[in-house]
């Protein structure tokens, strides 16, 4: 909404591989414009108004507020739904805070493949097991995608997550991952945390039994008289919301079948080492820009420069059931992000525009004191959703989209989203970061510090990186230029004040024990990265510190060394160079 991008059908040839960032970075900030919401729904067919969005086979303008309609009426809520469930959702005593279904891991046992098949926004296609054994069944849901599933293949639920991960293949990102839980009693610990907001990890699943579970769920739930009653998407919102708000939605609940590694099952997109031999029209999607596989790799994708990360650049799955949600949160580091809708029950999502998202926390944190003094870290753990009525109330605009089969959804860098699915799915989910971006994630990486919350992408290095690339894409120039003077003036205060006041000695990096290189080292405060500097004092050598954390030693300065990559110079000279480039681009 706001802006027009390719259209989803296109063949490759139609959409060169940078459009979609051209049409990005085109966008304008005013509040006015659609993509103020925070949101975009890209559609198979272009609509004539740039600022509507089309909602089902209806025209929406997407620049106005919409807030949940009444709840439904008239049908039975039973409570007796056969089958082992997840979590469910749950309300705080003051009957503000609703924590949903599990946001578990779920990974095919064994070797088990998914072939990617599913074309970007059209054609025949699916996902299926590539083990051998027959198909148990086939969703068909008007597009030709599909899901079979041989009864046998377990979807296994794991340790719930919240986002963002390690790497695959050779180094992870630009950093370690930290340890998962390993003891049985961390283990325990974790799972006692999430249970608190009403996530449990869900028992095993196939997506046979997922999607059976669901279709009995809806059919038993929303009833009246013993009988199914058809429910409109307005119909399932209204409810949704309902349990939200009330004390009966802590009797309901849900599962999510979220974050299930790509790397791991495969992806619903055709690979480049797909051979599709039964429809070998589906080849030419392999290397289109509307690939969730390949659109953080784009040219004129900041994140081309960042080593593989499942659920960042590396994709996730996600199977949702009726009522299950996604609550409010941001992308990591503050990222775009971009969601196709591979089959099934339509997604509605919901959206603040990312100028209202430091009001949206702080009405969080009013209205949630109790639960924010107990984990101050809580937006990050994907547990916390308000109702858009309440937040209208605080003067917060709320954004709705709705999402059908074959249809891509964009967030935008710090726009909160949330949802929820209407019934039986399956969508795929990655982030990308066109280079206005960049000054987002500058300002996500120092509110990671204040969090002491771990930095799954090295923004200084990636910014190092970016200075380089700058070289063959002049379009970076501006953006990045504008960024490093002002990051390099925050590292002249902080070195300035850091030595000698307080850092005796200066060494380069070098690699060695005496001058130690601090690629993919972090402060052991703030968990910052220490890519560009870091200190280190004797009397305890392996202790690194950040020039924010640096004060937190209290040994005499003579004691301490600071580690640095780069002079203020060359660091200076950096910037120059990008300068000169801007110029040069404009001559």
């Amino acid at each position: 909404a706001g802006f027009s991008l390719p259209p989803a059908a296109a063949a490759p040839s139609d959409v060169p591989a940078a459009a979609f960032a051209s049409n990005f970075a085109a966008r304008n900030e005013t509040e006015e414009s659609g993509h103020a919401a925070g949101i975009v729904p890209l559609i198979e067919e272009r609509t004539e108004a740039g600022d509507f969005a089309q909602v089902g086979s209806t025209l929406r303008d997407a620049s106005t507020p919409v807030i949940p309609p009444a709840p439904a009426k008239g049908y039975v809520h039973s409570n007796s739904v056969e089958g082992d469930s997840g979590a469910g959702l749950s309300l705080d005593n003051d009957r503000q805070l609703s924590a949903t279904q599990p946001i578990s891991d779920l990974s095919l046992d064994g070797s088990c493949q998914l072939n990617s098949t599913q074309p970007t926004g059209g054609g025949d296609g699916g996902l299926s097991l590539d083990d051998g054994s027959d198909a148990g069944l086939s969703l068909d849901v008007g597009s030709g995608a599909g899901i079979p599933s041989d009864s046998i293949r377990q979807l296994s639920a794991t340790q719930p997550t919240g986002g963002g991960g390690g790497g695959v293949g050779g180094r992870r990102s630009h950093k370690k991952k930290p340890l998962a839980p390993t003891t049985e009693a961390e283990l325990e610990q974790a799972s006692d945390i999430m249970a608190q907001y009403g996530f449990i990890s869900g028992e095993r699943h196939t997506v046979r039994t997922l999607e059976r579970y669901s279709r009995y769920f809806k059919r038993k739930y929303f009833s009246k008289a013993g009988r199914p009653v058809a429910m409109s998407v307005r119909d399932l919102e209204g409810e949704f919301w309902r349990l939200v708000e009330t004390p009966e939605g802590r009797s309901v609940e849900v599962i999510y079948g979220a974050d299930i590694a790509t790397i791991e099952v495969g992806s619903g997109f055709t690979a480049p080492n797909d051979a599709c031999e039964d429809a070998p029209e589906q080849r030419v999607y392999a290397t289109s820009p509307w690939n969730v596989c390949n659109m953080p790799y784009n040219s004129q994708s900041c994140l081309k420069h960042v080593e593989a990360t499942t659920g960042i650049t590396v994709p996730w799955l996600y199977f949702g059931m009726t009522l299950s949600t996604f609550c409010w949160h941001v992308e990591d580091h503050h990222f775009y992000s971009v969601n196709y809708h591979h089959f099934g029950d339509p997604k509605v999502w919901y959206s603040i525009p990312s100028s209202y998202s430091a009001k949206f926390e702080e009405v969080m944190r009013r209205r949630l004191p109790h639960l924010f003094d107990a984990q101050p870290d809580l937006l990050h753990s994907l547990v916390t959703i308000l109702s858009p009525a309440v937040l209208r109330e605080e003067g917060i605009p709320v954004y709705r989209a709705e999402q059908h089969p074959r249809s891509y959804i964009i967030t935008f860098p710090y726009a909160y989203h949330s949802g929820f699915n209407t019934g039986f799915n399956c969508a795929e989910a990655v982030n990308f970061a066109p280079v206005d971006w960049l000054p987002f994630g500058a300002v996500a990486t120092e509110q990671y510090v204040r969090d002491k919350r771990y930095q799954s992408v090295a923004h200084d290095q990636l910014l190092t990186t970016l200075c380089a690339a700058a070289e063959a894409q002049p379009s970076f120039c501006p953006t990045v230029a504008n960024v490093m003077r002002e990051r390099v003036s925050v590292e002249r205060r902080r070195r300035e004040a850091t030595v000698p006041a307080r850092v005796g000695k200066q060494e380069r990096m070098a690699g060695t024990d005496e001058a130690p290189d601090l690629f993919e080292k972090d402060c052991c405060v703030c968990q910052a990265d220490l890519n560009w500097a870091g200190v280190r004092c004797e009397c305890k050598s392996k202790k690194l510190y950040c020039l924010r954390c640096v004060r937190e030693c209290k040994c005499a300065p003579e004691k301490s060394t600071m580690f640095f990559r780069l002079t203020l110079e060359e660091l200076e000279g950096k910037c120059r160079r990008l300068e000169e480039l801007e110029e040069e681009n404009k001559a």
